[in-house]
């Protein structure tokens, strides 16, 4: 079985691998009211680089999801390491195991479109409280992809589709979310015009080489250069 982007990311550890990393992530939540009430769900949580940082800067109860056992080992080791109460589970998003009504916040970066879209944000709804956020930060595609260009992105993400904004706003209403809002957006190249800042992405420099994986990081690149101005990302703050 060849490897995924997403172990590639594992494999190195790669935190903060979505658009405008944990720099972007702060600015969200600032936008939220959490207090000592709030639960929140970190959903695809990686290493758990957001997962840590909020439970270090808000009073609520963290609880983090990941499908990938490396990930989940990486974020094991970071909450033992950095003495955080924070449960941690294996799990997809299409099939959580969690209680219905157990969230006030769900937080997904980059995760959902690995995913079969559908299936996750049925279970999204189901495990949202009435009331509940779901943020939502997820690639995009600037316009209709022709067919070589779609074809090029998938084959590299591993995914089935790549949205468009419109399309992605469909899925969620379809689900069952009244209020879709997009809260910020840029392709790839106007992104990087914007000049916000982006922290460094943290990368385990201590696992061996590994060249069918480095080639997978490679690809990922590729794509952006090639295509960051028809690719970019949305963030979607969903409300039911």
């Amino acid at each position: 079985m060849k490897p995924t982007y997403q172990d590639a990311l594992a494999y190195f550890g790669v935190s903060g691998a979505h658009p405008g990393g944990l720099t972007l992530t702060k600015f969200l939540l600032e936008q939220e009211k959490i207090t000592t009430h709030t639960t929140l769900l970190d959903g695809g949580c990686g290493t758990g680089q957001t997962s840590a940082y909020i439970k270090k800067n808000y009073p609520c109860a963290v609880t983090s999801i990941d499908y990938h056992p490396t990930m989940v080992q990486r974020a094991k080791e970071r909450f033992k390491k950095e003495n955080l109460s924070i449960q941690l589970v294996q799990g997809s998003l299409e099939k959580m195991p969690f209680p219905s009504n157990s969230f006030d916040i769900i937080l997904i970066e980059s995760v959902l479109i690995f995913t079969n879209c559908r299936n996750s944000l049925a279970e999204i709804k189901r495990v949202l409280k009435p009331g509940g956020i779901l943020l939502l930060l997820e690639m995009t595609a600037e316009r209709s992809l022709h067919a070589i260009e779609h074809q090029n992105m998938c084959e590299v993400y591993g995914i089935e589709k790549v949205y468009t904004e419109k399309e992605w706003i469909d899925l969620m209403k379809e689900a069952g979310f009244p209020k879709v809002e997009i809260k910020l957006g840029h392709s790839v190249f106007s992104h990087m015009m914007t000049g916000m800042e982006k922290e460094d992405e943290a990368i385990d420099r201590t696992v061996p080489t590994n060249v069918q994986l480095e080639s997978k990081l490679m690809d990922h690149s590729y794509i952006l250069y090639t295509y960051g101005d028809i690719i970019g990302y949305r963030v979607y703050r969903a409300s039911l």
